[in-house]
């Protein structure tokens, strides 16, 4: 098989494929599919941040904060660890029983969260959680993308990106109101009747794909015990450096040896194998592997400000965690209206050039937060927060729809595990970059006070701006296709 056969060079150039071969359907999926894979999605995100707002509360009934921690570690190494399987199983099983099937363990696993009696059973059901979630978000990404034409592709993304932003603001407020209501349990709980409705509107009307059954690729093991030990000693290091920076020592370095030994052996592993796990091959494409690239960084741009602001409102302002949540939501006014101004910007501009937009917009709105106070206006909190939803909305989404676009139809099963793994894993990297910092500034001034913030959100600005490098470098490669395309045309 060629190079360009295999799409792993270069001139592998992606093939519109046509509507007829999409699985689901001549026009790709229809509202109802879309509608399910982007709640699938949405509810797993959802997820992570009403489960933050209640360790507090979890921690007066199950003990110390370090131990409880191990409840929000737990689902991200079992998230992280399952993740790479997602492809496989859904050649091997079918996108839809794939996507069933993850959202019935969620609900499972919330229900016996919910029901947990000790920290230890809290701790096992949200493994098994995180090992749904690990599955459910990427193959809601591929419920979405599959049998969509590639100039289509903006659209889907920007409504899926949307929802997904969106996620993170309404995570306070909902963790917040359940956590009044019911206790610690009701945000596990909340998880179980909407995974129900969600089960029974994708058995219904979802259409079915056809799986390849037994002559699928055979699952290739040594790739996934290799991956599983490198992003869970990864996902641990991560929680080691959090906790105590670089004076973590043997807990830091020992998972990072791990994760680099494995890591090369599941390197090594896809590159040889007849059938690998993932197809790593895709990296070899110039606009793919800059927009995974950018995807990774961007980790600092979404993640980080969703712990920091938070944490100013409750802990330099006294507001409640409602209260917090309501002003986090006027984020939302950006992150809609990015959903409309992406796809314009992206004709116009193209993937690269409207990720440098969004990260410019989101500088801008970061440096009021570099210079917070006590008394810092909530008016222009508010109106940072809406710049900040838009600019981020202009990053992600054009990132990971360029990705897509690059590659051919039958490699978004790869893709979307490839991805999403790499945008966990930056948002990870980066809560605990961020957490290191502002321990360290509020060491030095005494407490969580508005300048510890402000050092922290100065820190940050730094930080965005290294993030154009990627970015810039995702705008030339644009280019450089856009001009191989005019001359083949010319031709």
């Amino acid at each position: 098989m060629s190079l360009t056969d295999r799409h792993t060079g270069e001139e592998a150039r992606p093939e519109p494929s046509p509507p007829a071969a999409a699985p689901a359907g001549p026009s790709g999926p229809t509202a109802v599919t879309i509608a399910a894979a982007i709640t699938g999605g949405f509810l797993a995100l959802l997820d992570t941040t009403i489960v933050n707002v209640s360790l507090e509360d979890t921690t007066a009934r199950f003990g110390a904060i370090s131990q409880v921690q191990w409840v929000v570690t737990t689902y991200l190494i079992a998230l992280a660890a399952l993740m790479p399987a997602t492809g496989w199983l859904a050649t091997r099983f079918g996108v839809k029983r794939v996507f069933a099937g993850a959202t019935t363990l969620f609900a499972l696993g919330s229900a016996a969260c919910a029901l947990s009696q000790s920290l230890p059973e809290l701790v096992v059901a949200r493994g098994v959680s995180g090992a749904a979630a690990g599955v459910l978000t990427p193959v809601s990404t591929i419920l979405l993308t599959s049998g969509v034409p590639r100039e289509q592709l903006g659209r889907v993304q920007a409504l899926n990106g949307s929802v997904m932003l969106i996620s993170p603001l309404l995570g306070p407020t909902v963790g917040g109101l359940l956590v009044e209501a019911g206790g610690w349990w009701a945000v596990y709980a909340v998880n179980v009747p909407l995974c129900a409705a969600l089960l029974a509107v994708t058995v219904r009307f979802v259409r079915g794909d056809r799986p390849a059954g037994r002559e699928a690729k055979p699952l290739d093991v040594t790739g996934l015990v290799s991956s599983a030990a490198c992003t869970v000693s990864t996902v641990l290091a991560i929680h080691a450096f959090s906790g105590a920076g670089l004076h973590a020592r043997a807990s830091l370095l020992v998972p990072l040896v791990v994760a680099a030994a494995s890591g090369a052996v599941f390197v090594v592993r896809q590159l040889r194998a007849r059938f690998p796990l993932l197809d790593l091959r895709l990296f070899s494409h110039r606009v793919y592997r800059t927009a995974a690239l950018n995807i990774f960084c961007l980790g600092f741009v979404l993640y980080s400000p969703m712990m920091l602001i938070p944490l100013y409102f409750e802990s330099a302002r006294g507001e409640s965690a409602v209260r917090t949540g309501l002003l986090m939501s006027t984020g939302g006014i950006g992150v809609v209206s990015a959903a409309w101004l992406c796809r314009v910007l992206m004709k116009r501009l193209g993937g690269g050039g409207t990720v440098v937009v969004g990260i410019s917009l989101t500088m801008l709105a970061t440096v009021p937060l570099t210079r917070l106070s006590d008394g810092t206006s909530y008016t222009l909190l508010c109106a940072s927060l809406a710049v900040r939803g838009l600019g981020t909305g202009l990053t992600i989404v054009p990132a990971m729809t360029r990705a897509f676009q690059s590659i051919r139809p039958q490699s978004i099963p790869d893709a979307s595990s490839q991805l999403n793994l790499i945008q966990r894993i930056g948002g990870a990297v980066a809560l605990a970059a961020v957490t290191v910092v502002l321990e360290t500034a509020a060491r030095q001034r005494h407490g969580l006070v508005p300048g510890a913030f402000a050092h922290s959100f100065g820190w940050l600005l730094g930080v965005y701006a290294l993030t154009l490098l990627p970015a810039l470098a995702l705008l030339a490669a644009d280019r450089r296709e856009a001009r191989r395309d005019g001359d083949e045309e010319g031709e």
